[in-house]
């Protein structure tokens, strides 16, 4: 139940982004966005944050995904795309998983010291 709750909201949220991004990108292009951004000291600060979590979950990605080359394409894409990818990490990992633990913890005891 509390899976299938997760690919719900995860889906949701997915949609959600994707279409900002979508009405965003017709309204101006990324890159004056990101100008203004950067002008006004809280968009810095909104870009910090961005990173911080985006190295938080990179780093979470990295524990918990088995394969080394599929977590290294997961972060690279992290890294390019932002939080789209990150929902569309837990979707997969969500329906891969028996448990809602299996979602957030790594099922290989070797990947733990």
């Amino acid at each position: 139940m509390l899976l299938r709750l997760t690919v719900i909201v995860c889906g949701i949220l997915l949609g959600l982004l994707v279409t900002a991004i979508l009405v965003a990108s017709h309204h101006s292009n990324m890159l004056a966005g990101l100008r203004h951004l950067v002008a006004d000291p809280w968009g810095i600060v909104t870009l910090l944050d961005l990173g911080v979590g985006l190295l938080f979950v990179a780093v979470w990605l990295a524990l918990v995904e088995p394969n080394p080359w599929r977590a290294t394409a997961w972060i690279v894409a992290l890294l390019l795309l932002g939080n789209v990818v990150t929902l569309a990490f837990l979707l997969s990992r969500t329906c891969r998983a028996r448990r809602l633990r299996d979602l957030f913890l790594s099922s290989h005891p070797n990947n733990w010291p």
